[in-house]
C-alpha cells in the first residue's frame, strides 16, 4: 500500500480523455491493474500504462504529474478519495462526480464540475466556460457539492445548477448564474452581464460589481445570515483570504427573475455594518 499514486504523464499527442480514474476504485488495484485501466485518445484506445508511468498501488489518493494540459475529464465520476492534477487540465474536469476532493493546481477548461452531485473540487487558476453548468440537452447542472475556483470564470457559470455551492475568488464572465434552479453562486470579484437572468431560485452573491438584470427587483438592504456564514466557512475551511468588512458587509437584495417568474436572489455587496 503506497501513500499516493503518482501517474505522469508520456509525451501526448493531442487530447486524452481520462475518465477511469476514480480514487475509491483504484484503492483496491495493484499498480499492474492500475495501469491496465482504459483510456481514449481520440479514435484511438488503450490501457493507462501507453500514456502514464504507474507509482504506487491500492491508495485512495491519486497524484497526476507532468504534461496535463491535454488530458480531459479527469475524475469524471469520481466517487471518493482525493485526486490532484499538478498544473493545467482539459475541458470537463470532476464532471458527474459525487464524492471526494478533486484538486487542479492550474487552470481548467470548459464544464469543469459539469452535473455533479457531490465531493469538493478545487481549481488554483482560472476555469472556463459554464462552470458546474449542464451537460448538453440536460436540464439542470450540478446537484450538489462544491467548487471553487480561486481564479477567474468564463462565461455561464453555475448555469442551471440545482443544488450546491459554487464560489468564483476572480470574476466571472456573462451570464453567470443563468437559469438557476437552487443552490449559490458566490463572486468575490465582478459579474458579467446577464448574471441571474432567468433564474427560478438560488442565490448569486455578488462581492464585487454586478450590474443587476432590470428583471430583478428591489427587496431590501441587510446583512443576510446565510452569506456571512459561508464566508467564514470559505476562509476558515479552505483557507480563502477574506477581509473582515466583506464578511460583515450589508447587502442589497433584489428577487427575481420577474421575466420567468421567479423566487431567485441577487445580493449585491454595499458596505460594513
Amino acid at each position: 500500500m503506497s501513500d499516493w499514486v503518482t501517474l505522469t504523464a508520456r509525451a501526448i499527442d493531442g487530447p486524452l480523455v481520462l475518465r477511469d480514474i476514480d480514487p475509491a476504485k483504484v484503492a483496491g488495484l495493484s499498480e499492474h491493474e492500475i495501469a491496465a485501466l482504459p483510456v481514449s485518445a481520440g479514435s484511438r484506445r488503450g490501457a493507462l500504462g501507453d500514456f502514464f508511468s504507474v507509482q504506487g498501488e491500492r491508495s485512495s489518493r491519486v497524484r497526476v504529474v507532468g504534461t496535463t494540459r491535454d488530458i480531459e475529464g479527469v475524475g469524471t465520476g469520481m466517487t471518493g478519495g482525493e485526486l490532484e492534477i499538478e498544473g493545467d487540465a482539459g475541458s470537463l474536469i470532476g464532471a458527474g462526480m459525487r464524492g471526494g476532493t478533486l484538486r487542479v493546481r492550474g487552470n481548467v477548461g470548459d464544464d469543469a464540475g459539469a452535473a455533479m452531485s457531490g465531493g469538493v473540487i478545487r481549481i488554483d487558476g482560472d476555469a472556463g466556460a459554464r462552470l458546474g453548468g449542464n451537460t448538453p440537452g440536460a436540464s439542470r447542472g450540478m446537484s450538489g457539492g462544491e467548487i471553487l475556483v480561486l481564479g477567474s470564470a468564463g462565461p455561464e457559470a453555475g448555469t442551471r445548477i440545482r443544488r450546491g455551492l459554487i464560489v468564483v475568488a476572480g470574476d466571472t464572465g456573462r451570464d453567470a448564474g443563468r437559469a438557476m434552479i437552487a443552490g449559490s453562486l458566490v463572486v468575490l470579484g465582478s459579474c458579467g452581464e446577464g448574471a441571474g437572468r432567468g433564474g427560478k431560485r438560488g442565490s448569486v452573491v455578488a462581492c464585487g460589481a454586478i450590474s443587476v438584470p432590470a428583471t430583478y427587483r428591489y427587496a431590501c438592504t441587510y446583512q443576510p445570515p446565510h452569506v456571512r456564514l459561508t464566508l467564514l466557512y470559505l476562509a476558515r475551511r479552505h483557507g480563502l483570504s477574506i477581509d473582515g468588512p466583506v464578511i460583515d458587509s450589508l447587502f442589497r437584495r433584489y428577487c427575481g427573475d420577474a421575466g420567468d417568474p421567479g423566487k431567485g436572489e441577487i445580493l449585491e455587496r454595499v458596505a460594513s455594518v
